[in-house]
């Protein structure tokens, strides 16, 4: 969901050229410059034995998922936080082993539900008899302020609050 009209530009690597978009909101940092990003791999960010829901997200998304973890907390609900830098391929182990300790598995993404994280967490937990609700961009994107194009498109914070809260409400043996 990219705020008014998108600028990209073009990174060149030795393996390929990548376009990289540049209009994202203001968010904080979440790693120091020194931090290590394997292929394949995730970072857990918030964690506790309490967790009642875990919460997969990536890029912008990671941080609505902080945001609504401030805010359930603040309500006495644990909640986990998974950075899923990594999507192809994703880190299944870390996946499966979260939605087993909390019961539920939420995917939020700045994406249509087809091709995205939601699918990849899917077929990553499947196996496992594991169900991901899904959060995505489900109309045509619209230039707007950030904040209201992630609420607009339901993958705001209190979009991930309201779905921890209504899943929980029908989950049973949590």
């Amino acid at each position: 969901v990219a705020s008014g009209p998108s600028r990209w530009t073009t990174k060149f690597s030795p393996y390929s050229i990548a376009p990289t978009r540049t209009s994202r909101p203001k968010t904080p940092i979440v790693y120091d410059l020194s931090e290590r990003f394997e292929i394949g791999g995730s970072k857990v960010l918030r964690e506790s034995a309490a967790d009642t829901a875990t919460v997969v997200a990536a890029g912008v998304t990671v941080f609505e998922a902080l945001k609504a973890y401030d805010e359930l907390k603040r309500a006495g609900v644990s909640l986990r936080v998974i950075d899923a830098y990594s999507i192809a391929p994703i880190d299944r182990a870390t996946l499966v082993r979260a939605g087993r300790q909390t019961g539920r598995l939420i995917t939020v993404e700045d994406h249509y539900p087809a091709g995205g994280l939601g699918d990849a967490v899917a077929e990553a937990v499947a196996p496992e008899g594991l169900v991901v609700h899904r959060l995505a961009v489900r109309e045509i994107p619209r230039s707007g302020r950030p904040d209201e194009l992630l609420d607009r498109f339901g993958i705001s914070a209190r979009h991930i609050v309201q779905t921890v809260l209504a899943t929980k409400a029908t989950t049973t043996g949590r």
